[in-house]
């Protein structure tokens, strides 16, 4: 079996593990070296930049500030989207974060880059940084001058009558809650190689992106060049989750230089700069409040989240609306009014990172109900239970609009979900294990959540092509950034057309070969590209039947196609391969664009960790994950099972480990992997996976995302569980990541008082 649903390896591992991928750095480009001339002040006037003795040095090139290069001489910023505050490429008088770009060189070799860089010399008059979001909205320094208050958003959203819900309720528990930056760290830093165009292509950029046509059309519109005149290809991708799907200052400058200079040049970040200037993700506090009947009956939430924009908002403020979406949850609720305030700050941008405000969300929402269990005294799967929507009421629409838009959920079974989780960690046991551990001075520690994903947004591209040869050539806007799409694709195209895996090639995110696409972000490529796939596909396969029909003399409709072959149904041995179908008059070529019609399905399920804690050192140990997982209709479960393995991964790290630490004086302080702790194959358990498909109406292939579950899930299953562990001592946290010391802490502090 090699069509939908089925566990085939992935096609691109072997190449990959054998070290043949061809990444930014691997391309054989004849390139000049580029390098970055980056502030070390958080927000400083630039008085003076000078590059003489730069430009002096054999082997440099060029070397230029913003000055010299008049076609950097305005921001990058969307058109039309309100709070958008673009940077420039190169900085003009003000620097706003540690790592804002002031200048560049461009030489012969790495060595002769680093030498130019030490030789450039800028001379600022350092400002007043602000670090603290909630400092900046308060009366601290402005990060603008033309913005005195800080406010890079402003604005309100909700349903439902929540005021008359806090006045009507029985009970009403509070939760505030700060969620500390923190990086995507992928394994390959942000990198990208420009050259010369030919023909009607002015400027070729290989990108290290999740996002090629939004690079295009970035570029396009900054030079005032038609899309066409902009080429990007994205070559083998080290991992994005994120903030590789937007464009930076490096693309543009790359891409100026090389139509200036005539040349091919190249600039891969090292592990610093890409720490310190990547977008960030997270970077939020809530105040959040829940109101409810004494039977537990949730009435409604409020929300004020303060979301750090940091210096610029080149594409607006847009992953807290995410959050407020994912509020809702799994829940019927009546009623939602959330505050929305950014802030901006003197540090480098925030991204949308692994679930892009989606954990945020649910995970306030989550711990909502853990603190209104505790104070009804009731047990927390009840409190779910008495709030959940119900199967049978999908699609459901929760009331809230988004832009416009309904937020309707295509389908799910939430109580199946929760039932199967606690069967699988020995819920009803756990209690008697706590108490035998606990009698051994052992805190043993459960915690669970019930989750929501919108996954799918925007058009997505396919191309299919059937040569000669009989091989299918298979092309997808949006790149893989490791996900798998080579195999997933493959295997849609396979189960529709009935040709074998080997016979497929695929290729993805080069703007030249697929117009159209969105990008590899928002859990979108299964829902949107899956299904952009199967409908070219599903248009080529009707041409190889009709031109089959012709060359044995039946009608389409008697015709079946298997194992590259079309024959006559029930006459097996009348038939013509598909090598000879596309040889009778050339390569068939379908295309097609997927556009979702109700903008996301939903993914969701539920999750729960047994942690043991430390009480001395403060150690949290993850002894045992279950996974419960709804993604619709599975292409591949492996893959699927490698997304959420990767996802509960980077949800441990961001509740135990990562954060981007800045000091007061807007200085990063996390900059290598030294001070950026990541979790480690000892810190991640095995996983207990249950796949439950809930097929969605609202997808043709009845898949949905998955990219982002295992992150949104894990974040409030493991404060919960070691909060659970701790319960004896009274703990609870109001901020991640949980460092030891904290734990230690605060533990320390409980027994000081008791």
């Amino acid at each position: 079996m090699t069509g939908i649903g089925s566990r085939v390896p992935r096609v691109e591992d072997v190449r990959l593990v054998r070290g043949e991928g061809a990444y930014v750095s691997d391309l054989p480009l004849a390139a000049l070296h580029v390098g970055i001339v980056r502030s070390p002040h958080a927000h400083a006037r630039i008085l003076s930049i000078g590059l003489h003795a730069a430009r002096s040095l054999p082997g440099v090139a060029a070397a230029y500030a913003a000055g010299d290069l008049p076609e950097l001489n305005k921001r990058l910023e969307s058109p039309d989207t309100p709070g958008a505050r673009g940077f420039f490429p190169l900085a003009r008088e003000t620097v706003r974060y540690v790592g804002e770009p002031v200048a560049v060189v461009v030489a012969s070799d790495a060595a002769t880059v680093a030498d130019a860089l030490d030789a450039v010399e800028v001379e600022y008059e350092p400002l007043t940084p602000v670090t603290d979001p909630r400092t900046a909205l308060q009366g601290g320094p402005p990060v603008w001058e033309d913005e005195p208050r800080n406010l890079a958003l402003d604005t309100s959203l909700g349903f439902g009558d929540a005021a008359a819900a806090f006045a009507g309720a029985d009970v009403i528990v509070e939760y505030s809650f700060t969620f500390e930056r923190s990086a995507a760290a992928a394994m390959e830093t942000r990198a990208v190689a420009a050259a010369p165009g030919e023909g009607e292509i002015r400027v070729h950029l290989w990108d290290s992106t999740q996002a090629p046509h939004g690079v295009r059309g970035n570029l396009a519109r900054y030079f005032d060049l038609p899309e066409q005149a902009v080429r990007i290809t994205v070559p083998d991708v080290g991992g994005g989750f994120g903030p590789k799907g937007r464009t930076y200052p490096e693309e543009i400058v790359l891409a100026a230089l090389a139509m200036r200079l005539g040349r091919a040049v190249r600039w891969v970040a090292t592990r610093t700069e890409d720490l310190m200037t990547t977008g960030q993700g997270r970077g939020q506090i809530h105040h959040a409040r829940m109101a409810a009947r004494a039977d537990g009956t949730i009435l409604g939430i409020e929300d004020t989240i303060i979301h750090d924009a940091g210096a610029y908002t080149p594409s607006g403020v847009s992953v807290p609306f995410n959050t407020v979406r994912h509020l809702i949850g799994p829940y019927r609720l009546p009623a939602l009014s959330a505050h929305l305030l950014g802030a901006f700050t003197t540090k480098t941008v925030t991204s949308a990172l692994r679930g892009g405000g989606r954990p945020e969300g649910v995970f306030i929402v989550e711990r909502l109900l853990d603190r209104l269990a505790e104070r009804l005294d009731l047990d927390r799967t009840e409190i779910r239970r008495r709030n959940f929507i119900p199967p049978e009421a999908f699609p459901h629409d929760t009331g809230f609009r988004l832009q416009g838009r309904p937020v309707v959920y295509d389908s799910g079974d939430f109580p199946r979900y929760l039932n199967t989780l606690l069967e699988a960690i020995g819920y009803d046991d756990f209690p008697r294990r706590q108490a035998e551990a606990r009698s051994r001075g052992d805190y043993l520690g459960l915690g669970l959540a019930v989750f929501i994903e919108s996954t799918g947004v925007g058009n997505e591209g396919a191309r299919a092509r059937l040569d000669g040869e009989g091989k299918l050539h298979l092309a997808t806007g949006s790149p893989s950034t490791g996900q798998g799409h080579a195999t997933s694709f493959a295997q849609i195209a396979a189960d529709h057309l009935g040709i074998p895996l080997h016979d497929i090639v695929f290729s993805s995110g080069d703007t030249a070969l697929n117009p159209t696409g969105t990008g590899t972000f928002a859990s979108r490529m299964t829902y949107d590209g899956g299904n952009a796939v199967a409908m070219a596909v599903g248009e080529l396969k009707g041409m190889v039947l009709q031109r089959a029909a012709n060359l044995l003399e039946a009608a389409a409709d008697d015709l079946e196609i298997a194992d590259g072959r079309v024959s006559v149904r029930g006459y097996g041995r009348r038939g013509v391969t598909l090598a000879e179908v596309a040889a009778e008059g050339g390569d068939l070529v379908a295309e097609s664009e997927f556009s979702p019609e109700h903008g996301s399905v939903w993914a969701g399920g539920a999750n729960a960790a047994v942690v043991r804690v430390d009480i001395e050192t403060g150690l949290v140990e993850l002894e045992r994950y279950v996974v419960v997982h709804d993604s619709g209709v599975l292409i591949n479960p492996s893959l699927v099972e490698g997304q959420i393995e990767g996802g509960v991964a980077h949800g441990i790290g961001n509740v135990l480990y990562e954060a981007c630490v800045y000091g007061a004086d807007g200085q990063f302080l996390s900059s290598t992997f030294a001070d950026y702790a990541l979790p480690q194959f000892d810190n991640v358990p095995p996983l207990d996976i249950h796949h439950i498909e809930s097929t969605s109406p609202f997808s043709p292939l009845g898949a949905k995302g998955t990219g982002e579950s295992g992150t949104i899930g894990a974040l409030p299953t493991l404060v919960s569980a070691i909060e659970d562990a701790l319960s004896p001592f009274g703990v609870h946290f109001d901020r991640m990541p949980i460092s030891p010391e904290a734990i230690a802490m605060m533990v320390n502090a409980s027994r000081a008082s008791s």
